[in-house]
């Protein structure tokens, strides 16, 4: 079984969906051998969250995208609309993405937490859902920068005139607003320890107080604070 700190089995529950009915077995057993989460697999056409998941777990939500095109995959996101970027209870990642599609943009901006493409070696699959299940984003770096960037200079001079009067009212601390940049630029809890020489346990420590203190229930909020009130 995969070990890793801070990571509790039980404080979280993984719920499969897709197509393939052998593909999602395949993906349940993945997760309950490596990880022992409790895993339930989706019916064919009940992809919504049952009700009877604990409501005291966070979900880790995986749809296997084997044979989904691009209209099908947005269409069950629609489902949420913008729930995946305020719930901090329901991570979604979508495993076996066809990359022809190009759409991982898209996910990035509806609350995806990751994406692994097709034919993915285990090995790739424990480190993304390590990372997933630690609040981290597994999407190309640099796509997660042109994101944030893209959503520089679409408010209002009010709107701007708010986002000055919120960055003064956040006290950060010099520590914290560098982890907070390095958020804002796609960088994993790995690449800021080793950028500005801390431990992974420190920059967490930086990261949960971050959160609390900008009031952002997840790392791409946080990117997207950052490229509003930090710029």
């Amino acid at each position: 079984m995969a070990s890793f700190a801070d990571f509790v089995v039980r404080d979280w529950v993984a719920y499969v969906v897709g197509q393939q009915n052998i593909q999602k077995g395949l993906l349940a057993s993945f997760l309950e051998r490596e990880f022992g989460f409790y895993c339930q697999v989706a019916d064919n056409g009940k992809d919504e969250l049952p009700a009877g998941l604990p409501g005291d777990r966070r979900v880790l939500l995986m749809r296997d995208c084997s044979g989904d095109d691009a209209e099908s995959i947005i269409a069950y996101l629609d489902h949420f609309g913008d729930r995946l970027l305020e719930d901090d209870k329901i991570y979604v990642v979508l495993i076996n993405l066809d990359p022809d599609l190009n759409i991982e943009a898209v996910m990035l901006r509806r609350g995806v937490r990751g994406v692994v493409n097709a034919n993915a070696a285990p090995k790739l699959l424990i480190r993304f859902i390590q990372a997933v299940v630690a609040g981290e984003l597994w999407f190309p770096r640099q796509l997660v920068s042109r994101c944030i960037l893209e959503s520089r200079g679409q408010g209002s001079a009010k709107e701007e005139d708010k986002d000055s009067t919120v960055s003064l009212s956040v006290s950060l601390s010099e520590r914290e607003r560098e982890v907070l940049i390095e958020i804002g630029i796609g960088s994993t809890n790995d690449q800021i320890a080793d950028h500005l020489c801390i431990s992974q346990h420190t920059v967490k420590s930086h990261v949960y107080r971050i959160f609390r203190k900008i009031n952002v229930p997840n790392r791409l909020q946080a990117a997207l604070w950052a490229s509003k009130y930090l710029a």
